[in-house]
């Protein structure tokens, strides 16, 4: 009675004069509490101190708050404080081990029910399966096939003009291309066709001027031997002794070789004018005097060696010569084609012209050989000497046994006459034959 009649008592208070602060309550209400308000929190204390306290037992009623929160001084404002903190952890406990057990239950059920649920498909298709035709033939009436066959007759013509027009399409691109390429081939093979014109008239020219060449030289020895017959009757017609006439008859000869002695009847393939190069870093370095080498301000005011392919040009006048040091060197000369080389001609300028009065500059011994521009092996085709007391252009015939076909033609000086210096090479000739290949491909052009 003294409970209930305290829990009125405060519920009046309450009614009356209202509360600032609702963790502050008043002293009668907690004073007519007494041993009973106490007991549910120490009840609630003992069944909150396992780990996770049952649902039944972690719950407390309104009234038991209530009588809490009524409690006077800071210590039962801190009792119901730990109080509430103990049901949270007991109901989060309880509620996380609850998920966690809901949760090992279902992935049990799941992996028990999934043999039960491929048994109940499989049984269960063949019932579908005839559902859907019984279905399909429910809608199979009369109206739905002339709906598809209308259907049809509209999607069927558009389809296939849909295909016809992207085939159509393919077709004319490809013929665009196939069009471009052929006019692109066209164009190629015109002007392959007016390049091989060209080359068949310019073999045409050469052959006509080759021609002509030989009837000029056919004209010009029957001329000399004209000359020299209408000379020996001149000479016996004034009774001139034979030894007079020997003389003059050589005197004459050389005379006329000296004019001619220019011309030999043989094509020269190392000339500078038709492709023919120096391979430099196969030939010997040109010679600078000392003086110019030792002059810092050459390149300004001095003229400098002649190059290597002076050699490939028919100026040979004097001091117009490529020069090397001292009396050994070579030069490496890459025709424009490939020959099969079967002679070689040396020039040098005669005494009776040069500013010196001597020709000790020019090549005496000399070796020729043929250089594959594959593997770089050098095959030997002669070994020679240039005479400076014979004509002033010298040919060579090679040694070719096997008659093969070289691209560079090598010139290796061991020697001069007798100047230790320098040596100079005024012009080199490389004879020979084309390729057979090349050879036959003209015939047939010409």
């Amino acid at each position: 009675m003294n409970g209930k009649r305290s829990l009125r008592r405060s519920h009046d208070q309450r009614a009356q004069v209202p509360q600032q602060n609702p963790n502050v309550c008043d002293d009668s209400s907690s004073g007519s509490l007494g041993s009973k308000g106490i007991q549910p929190k120490s009840w609630y204390l003992r069944n909150s101190t396992g780990n996770c306290p049952t649902s039944s037992s972690s719950q407390m009623t309104t009234n038991d708050e209530e009588g809490l929160e009524c409690e006077e001084g800071p210590s039962s404002r801190k009792s119901v404080v730990f109080t509430r903190e103990i049901i949270d952890r007991g109901t989060s406990c309880s509620s996380s081990s609850f998920s966690s057990t809901a949760s090992q239950q279902s992935v049990l059920k799941t992996i028990c029910s999934f043999p039960g649920l491929v048994i109940m498909s499989l049984f269960c298709l063949p019932v579908y399966l005839v559902q859907i035709c019984i279905c399909i033939q429910d809608q199979f009436t009369m109206a739905n096939c002339v709906k598809v066959s209308k259907f049809l007759i509209v999607a069927v013509p558009v389809l296939y003009g849909a295909i016809y027009c992207y085939c159509h399409y393919v077709k004319l691109s490809n013929d665009l291309s196939s069009k471009e390429l052929t006019q692109q081939y066209e164009t190629e093979l015109k002007s392959l066709w007016k390049s091989q014109n060209v080359l068949q008239e310019q073999i045409r020219e050469i052959q006509s001027l080759k021609k002509e060449t030989d009837r000029l030289r056919a004209e010009i020895s029957g001329i000399n031997k004209g000359i020299m017959q209408s000379v020996k009757q001149i000479l016996d017609e004034n009774d001139v002794p034979g030894e007079n006439k020997d003389q003059m008859l050589t005197m004459i000869n050389l005379a006329f070789k000296k004019i001619y002695e220019d011309h030999v009847q043989m094509p020269d393939w190392a000339q500078k004018t038709i492709g023919a190069t120096i391979d430099k870093d196969r030939t010997s370095k040109s010679y600078e005097p000392e003086e110019v080498q030792n002059c810092w301000f050459k390149s300004l005011f001095m003229v400098t060696a002649k190059p290597p392919s002076t050699v490939l040009e028919p100026d040979v006048h004097p001091g117009n010569c490529w020069a090397f040091q001292g009396p050994e060197g070579q030069i490496v000369i890459k025709l424009p084609e490939k020959i099969q080389p079967t002679a070689v001609t040396v020039q040098h300028i005669s005494k009776a012209i040069s500013p010196s009065n001597g020709v000790s500059s020019a090549l005496k011994d000399f070796l020729v050989y043929g250089i594959d521009e594959e593997t770089d092996e050098e095959t030997l085709l002669g070994t020679f000497m240039y005479d400076t007391e014979k004509e002033t252009i010298q040919t060579f015939h090679l040694k070719n046994e096997e008659a093969k076909q070289f691209l560079y033609i090598k010139f290796k000086v061991q020697s001069n006459w007798g100047n230790k210096e320098f040596t100079c090479i005024y012009r080199l000739r490389v004879h020979g034959k084309m390729t057979p290949r090349l050879d036959t491909s003209s015939e047939g052009k010409g």
